[in-house]
């Protein structure tokens, strides 16, 4: 399936016009590739939102969705084995329409990195925003400039909380013994 609109290229079969009629042809398809267009299927652009739901594909074969989010496929078959390599950009989180979970958008507005978590639920990734910032569990996040220092724990409970965590993600690492 091809991301070129149907009858944009030209038939290259006159060998009096071949090298003029191939340059154009060239052209066109730079357009079309870089314009971002949905990949077509049976003529028109896809309204899909994620990954094609039928049709064979090969493995290493490429898919554009209506929101502009590209993928690979990884393995062939009927609809095939599909990894998203580029996340759709939008400005708004989507409010509407079906989206695989797992889906990757970018917002615009807030910088957010946002994975799709199901029911138009969209979890922040990473992010520019003080909305979109990591932190930790049961903390409001608080953005900080490149090498500035943290801020100091106020109570002794979100102290032993933090320890708390440290002390179980060292186990885990086996940098330490204990009990998880």
């Amino acid at each position: 399936m091809s991301t070129i609109a149907p009858g944009r290229l030209f038939n290259v079969s006159d060998a009096a016009s071949f090298v003029a009629l191939s340059q154009r042809n060239w052209v066109i398809v730079s357009e079309e590739v870089f314009r971002r267009l949905a990949t077509y299927q049976n003529g028109t652009p896809n309204t899909l939102n994620g990954l094609p739901t039928s049709g064979t594909w090969g493995a290493g074969d490429f898919w554009r969705d209506q929101k502009g989010a590209e993928f690979v496929c990884t393995g062939a078959g009927t609809p095939g084995t599909w990894r998203q390599i580029t996340p759709a950009t939008v400005t708004t989180d989507p409010a509407s329409g079906g989206f695989p979970v797992g889906y990757l958008i970018v917002n615009l507005t807030d910088g957010g990195l946002k994975r799709h978590a199901g029911s138009l639920s969209w979890e922040i990734q990473v992010g520019a925003s003080t909305a979109a910032k990591v932190g930790f569990r049961r903390v409001t996040p608080v953005g900080h400039g490149a090498s500035a220092d943290q801020p100091v724990a106020a109570d002794l409970a979100s102290v032993m909380v933090l320890a708390n965590e440290l002390r179980v993600a060292l186990v885990e690492k086996g940098l330490i013994k204990g009990a998880s």
